[in-house]
């Protein structure tokens, strides 16, 4: 195993368990009771193809950014990069664009799903640098959200990514 990228996961780890906690209670939206994101409106989205208005799903949860030097490679193979429109869920499909809203200030931006995270409880999407601060949330670190699907392009190959054999 890469032992820099190991190092790099540590202190990432450590980091976000010393300054991330319980977020319950500090925004307006929290994960429900037994920590689930809330969602509302679930429907099943067919891959390539946006859902009529009615059909979208909305989660709203807590927003986190991430980014630095000890991150290289995403989860899907792509290289990490702060200035992309991107973010990791848990479990959105990869190529998967959603439109993040900012609750507290209504701003919104489309990222593209490209990476697995976030691992605190109770936030449901980890955000680029470049992303959140589209939001207005770098500054705090963290934001309550509503996230929708717009587009689930889950067989679109990724830039950049690995090809398999």
């Amino acid at each position: 195993m890469n032992k820099p990228l190991v190092i790099g996961l540590a202190f990432a780890c450590s980091v976000v368990a010393a300054v991330g906690g319980s977020v319950r209670g500090i925004f307006d939206v929290a994960p429900s009771s037994d920590g689930a994101p809330q969602t509302s409106a679930v429907a099943s989205i067919p891959p390539s193809h946006p859902a009529p208005a009615k059909a979208r799903k909305v989660m709203r949860g807590v927003a986190s950014w991430y980014g630095g030097p000890m991150f290289h490679v995403t989860a899907n193979g792509e290289t990490f990069d702060e200035d992309r429109l991107a973010a990791a869920s848990r479990t959105l499909p990869f190529n998967t664009k959603v439109r993040v809203t900012n609750l507290r200030n209504g701003r919104s931006v489309v990222v593209r799903i490209n990476d697995r995270g976030p691992y605190v409880h109770g936030r449901v999407i980890d955000l680029t640098p470049e992303a959140a601060s589209r939001l207005h949330m770098k500054r705090n670190g963290l934001a309550p959200v509503a996230i929708e699907i717009v587009r689930n392009d889950v067989r679109t190959p990724a830039p950049n990514a690995v090809a398999g054999p």
